[in-house]
């Protein structure tokens, strides 16, 4: 019997969907200088360039990372039947971060038969462990049938350990290299330091086999083809439409400022890319990454803002926002200005509105336009509450009159949770139309700018395998091969940044 899957986009496994631009139907006033920037503000400069890591020192500066030892100590190891392990659990994981310094398991497998190779893991292990353990070892590293076994039968029905443990060391690492720690000097807000900044972002990885049907029939000859299909792969829309078949993985990483080698990727998570129905199991990405955020904040509570793509939504920024978090992400296309009040004092009144994410003052032009003018924000100011922390921007009224001055929250709050009555919606859905950090000043384009190092991870990610196919089947296989992604590149930047104590 045949199991036929969803059909991939043809002819390739990317393709592009055009993005449909439509005219504003109003007109958007200039941008003022404020607490955001100024136009005349210099762009930020460009940090050095990272020195290129050969093949040897790479794979030195993971096996010497004393924290992939004690995550060593949680994986599971020889049951009490069935075919016991070849090697301790420390071999298989060493195997498992391996893979993405050489390419694949094959090439892993048969550079741990090399002396040479082989000795420097022993040599590790030693200076790690102790005598007892390397001397235990086996002469040669694991087989491709070892790595296969341990893999399918160990390292899988324990992938949700293994990413636990693994968040939670590197996180440590993190703090140890100055990044997300509480410090006496005063920061702002509008623009935090890069090392108290989180970003993310999502990569679909490709598995090994582009088929999603097991079996085809050839145009040619009619002769039915049998192939392997990654059964948790699907088709998903990456940023610019881009269509991609594979699986979905959700990142959270730190770097310091203007320092190479120096991003710490946090935490690791696969998610949802297909319906609820087909994927019960995994959450959806904005709900991920909530959830992803809350738990590096209750180790790392130095941390003041994140940055992410259009995927964030506004109800998945509120509850970060609400954790005293600047949360800061580009304006989603198709969201229309919206009321916010009407500002009356003495014979001055003021038809406030929220667009392109800030409070805008709404007038009618000679020609019938509409035209909004963004209000000057003097500063974004946030107060600590008893369950949740709130934010306000204290903006500036020009008139005639006389200059006005007002807080206006932006936060959800609890008159915006109400559901009115005749729409059955929320009454206000704040957090998706006013931001924090408005998309387009300075300090939005700034912080905007430190996402794209997450578009560097899955870069580097993809180009660490040949034909940038993750060499795992199944969302679990592909996620612990990231996994081991993560554990080589913060080793590097472990051996390359000193740690403070």
């Amino acid at each position: 019997m045949t199991t036929r899957r969803a059909a991939r986009p043809k002819p390739t496994s990317k393709t592009s969907l055009k993005p449909t631009n439509s005219p504003l139907s109003y007109v958007y006033g200039p941008v003022p200088d404020d607490t955001f920037g100024a136009k005349s503000d210099p762009p930020e400069p460009h940090g050095p360039q990272a020195p290129h890591l050969i093949t040897d020192h790479r794979f030195a500066y993971l096996i010497n990372n004393p924290d992939l030892y004690t995550a060593a100590d949680t994986l599971p190891g020889p049951r009490p039947i069935g075919r016991p392990p070849h090697h301790p659990p420390v071999a298989y994981l060493i195997f498992l971060c391996s893979i993405s310094v050489f390419g694949s398991a094959r090439a892993t497998a048969a550079h741990f038969q090399d002396e040479d190779w082989w000795n420097r893991v022993r040599s590790a292990i030693r200076t790690n462990l102790g005598d007892e353990a390397a001397d235990a070892l086996r002469p040669t590293g694991p087989t491709r049938s070892n790595w296969n076994h341990y893999f399918r039968k160990y390292l899988k029905p324990a992938h949700n350990k293994i990413r636990d443990i693994s968040s939670d060391l590197w996180v440590e690492q993190a703090l140890a290299h100055g990044m997300l720690c509480e410090t006496s000097r005063r920061a702002s807000r509008v623009r935090p330091e890069r090392r108290q900044v989180l970003h993310g972002d999502a990569t679909v990885a490709r598995p090994p086999s582009g088929h999603s049907e097991h079996e085809t029939p050839d145009k040619r000859t009619g002769e039915i083809r049998r192939h392997r299909v990654d059964e948790d792969a699907g088709i998903c829309v990456e940023g610019g439409g881009k269509q991609v078949y594979g699986n979905k993985f959700l990142s959270t990483a730190v770097r310091l400022a203007a320092t190479p080698h120096s991003r710490v990727i946090l935490a690791l998570e696969s998610i949802r890319h297909k319906s609820p129905t087909e994927d019960p199991h995994r959450e959806s990405e904005g709900v991920a990454l909530v959830a992803m955020v809350k738990r590096i904040l209750k180790r790392a509570r130095g941390t003041k803002a994140v940055t992410y793509d259009v995927a964030l939504r506004g109800r998945h920024r509120a509850p970060l926002i609400a954790e005293g978090l600047v949360v800061f992400t580009s304006q989603h296309d198709g969201l229309t200005p919206q009321s916010l009040m009407r500002y009356k004092k003495g014979p001055c009144s003021h038809d406030l509105y929220v667009a392109e994410g800030r409070v805008c003052e709404r007038r009618l032009t000679d020609g019938s336009k509409t035209l909004y003018t963004p209000l000057p924000v003097e500063e974004l100011e946030c107060r600590g509450g008893k369950n949740s922390t709130r934010f306000y921007h204290r903006i500036t009224i020009p008139c005639p009159a006389e200059t006005h001055q007002l807080r206006i929250r932006v936060d959800e709050t609890d008159k915006d949770r109400q559901v009115d009555p005749k729409t059955k919606k929320q009454r206000f859905n704040r957090t998706e139309h006013l931001r924090q950090v408005p998309p387009g000043t300075p300090a939005g384009r700034r912080l905007k700018g430190f996402r794209q190092d997450s578009e560097s991870i899955h870069s580097r990610f993809d180009q660490a395998y040949p034909h940038e196919r993750v060499p795992a089947y199944g969302a679990k296989g592909a996620l612990l091969i990231y996994l081991g992604y993560a554990w080589l590149n913060n080793s590097i930047t472990r051996a390359l940044n000193p740690l403070h104590p």
